[in-house]
């Protein structure tokens, strides 16, 4: 079984739509206990009138230690959830081909599936030639480390062959797959939700759509502008579902988060919110007071407004209170996303994004 092995090592375990590790910043804050986010089970051998602690005049019941933790614990079921989905569902895919290859194999009187792989992929795989060999050293030369071509050709060969060798399985392995009419049905799971109000804070999209995604972040976090890729795509191809909207969530680590929160949105005091967003955004090492006052000159800003409206305290404090708020529902760091309540932390690609709204707008 060692050709099939390594074949679905590549088409299942290794698929170009395996999310990539969530990548995020985290705070020093910590979510505040005994607000309304949501209902995780406490676990069944537990009451919650337990005690869990004791000293002089006081104690500690499971069902107080549970609602501390009940943020925390709602994000750890929703990881669970999609991990454990995530590893039945490449399970069960590669149970189907095995079996599928099995009759297909049988069918043509062949001595097993390594026998059927033998031919249909591995015979058809071609030596690559110098000239693909030299393309692809040119691109991996970063990951190569510079080394000279002549010491990595063996590497740079067998990586070639490998890619063909899955390109050649996929189209064989999709036309077994239609023939015989396989499809997988496994159920996602009802991922755990929690209550996030938008506030009044700035949106993108359409007010009143099936979809509300709510994301915390903030201007000197770089996973925060690297999540804007996905973001925009987001917004760009689901038309009139998706309301996007941002809530801040400064770090304490980060001097410059919160002035840069206040100029956005005292920009957006002139409706230029989006606007000052994007600069900060694409240029979050530039945050000095002089960088936002040029910012606002290039945005062409009332100045005298719009540094009357920073020396508001009520910025800061609506700042602050966006920050408590996401405390409130489990942000442990930026940028946190909510998509109908469902929580994705970190700078996670686009697929996430697309499936979990796929799946919601099935919902109805």
């Amino acid at each position: 079984m060692r050709i099939l092995s390594a074949l679905l090592l590549l088409l299942v375990a290794c698929d170009d739509s395996t999310p990539e590790a969530p990548n995020t910043e985290a705070p020093v804050a910590s979510a505040p206990a005994g607000l309304p986010i949501g209902s995780p089970a406490i676990a069944g051998d537990v009451a919650p009138d337990a005690v869990v602690a004791t000293w002089d005049g006081g104690q500690i019941t499971y069902g107080e230690l549970h609602l501390k933790l009940k943020a925390q614990l709602i994000q750890m079921e929703s990881e669970y959830l999609t991990n454990r989905y995530a590893a039945e569902s490449s399970a069960v895919e590669q149970m189907m081909i095995e079996q599928m290859l099995e009759t297909e194999a049988k069918k043509r009187g062949m001595d097993g599936i390594e026998a059927l792989l033998k031919i249909e992929v591995e015979d058809k795989v071609s030596a690559p030639t110098e000239a693909e060999i030299q393309e692809f050293y040119t691109v991996m030369q970063r990951q190569l480390r510079g080394a000279p071509l002549e010491s990595v050709r063996e590497q740079v060969v067998a990586e070639l062959v490998r890619r063909q060798q899955a390109e050649i399985a996929q189209v064989f392995i999709t036309q077994i797959k239609e023939a015989a009419n396989g499809s997988t049905a496994l159920p996602y799971p009802d991922l755990p939700r929690v209550e996030v109000s938008a506030d009044d804070d700035p949106f993108l999209g359409t007010d009143g759509a099936p979809i509300t995604i709510i994301q915390f972040a903030e201007y000197q976090c770089p996973y925060c502008g690297k999540a804007g890729e996905a973001v925009d795509k987001v917004l760009e191809n689901y038309p009139g579902k998706i309301k996007m909207v941002y809530r801040d969530f400064p770090l304490s680590f980060h001097d410059r988060a919160i002035p840069a929160a206040v100029a956005a949105n005292c920009a957006g005091e002139q409706d230029k919110y989006w606007e000052m967003h994007r600069m900060l955004m694409s240029n979050q090492r530039a945050l000095t007071e002089s960088d936002l006052t040029g910012h606002a000159t290039a945005l062409s800003l009332d100045m005298e407004k719009w540094n009357t409206c920073r020396a508001d305290p009520a910025q800061e404090a609506e700042v602050t209170a966006d920050m408590e708020a996401g405390a409130a529902v489990g942000v442990s760091g930026t940028p946190a996303f909510f998509v109908n309540g469902i929580m994705l932390s970190g700078a996670v690609p686009y697929e996430r994004f697309q499936e979990l709204i796929d799946r919601e707008l099935e919902r109805g």
